[in-house]
């Protein structure tokens, strides 16, 4: 018979099989299922209050607020945030795997939500004319 364990906080989970059936495997309930999750951690790196919502597939949208130089770790796929600090332009981050963290930085009046460049590699900006 499948066992499984868990704790309050859904920040752990494990399964282990009784000595009699062990040879079997099944399916993971919903219950089970739903103990395990992805997420993304969040850096607010931009000197200022920010906000923003994170939603994906089968999170619907939260929304979230992050104090400079606080960090966090969330649900979902994606981040929906303002990328101006002088007028509303909302902005989409790219797809988010499990285990990726974003930073908003701020350059100049534009709030940008971007992986390390350790995880990504090199990347250059286009610079106005």
């Amino acid at each position: 018979m499948l066992q499984t364990t868990s704790k309050a906080g859904k920040d752990s989970f494990s399964i282990s099989f009784d000595d009699q059936d062990g040879n079997l495997l099944s399916e993971l309930s919903y219950d089970e299922a739903s103990e395990i999750m992805g997420g993304f951690t969040v850096i607010n790196n931009s000197g200022s209050t920010r906000g923003f919502y994170n939603f994906g597939q089968s999170v619907v949208p939260q929304q979230q607020v992050l104090q400079p130089g606080q960090s966090g770790n969330y649900n979902g796929e994606y981040i929906l945030y303002n990328s101006s600090i002088t007028q509303f332009k909302p902005a989409l981050s790219q797809q988010l795997g499990a285990t990726d963290t974003v930073s908003f930085t701020l350059q100049g009046d534009t709030v940008l939500a971007a992986k390390p460049l350790s995880t990504i590699g090199v990347f250059s900006l286009p610079l106005p004319i």
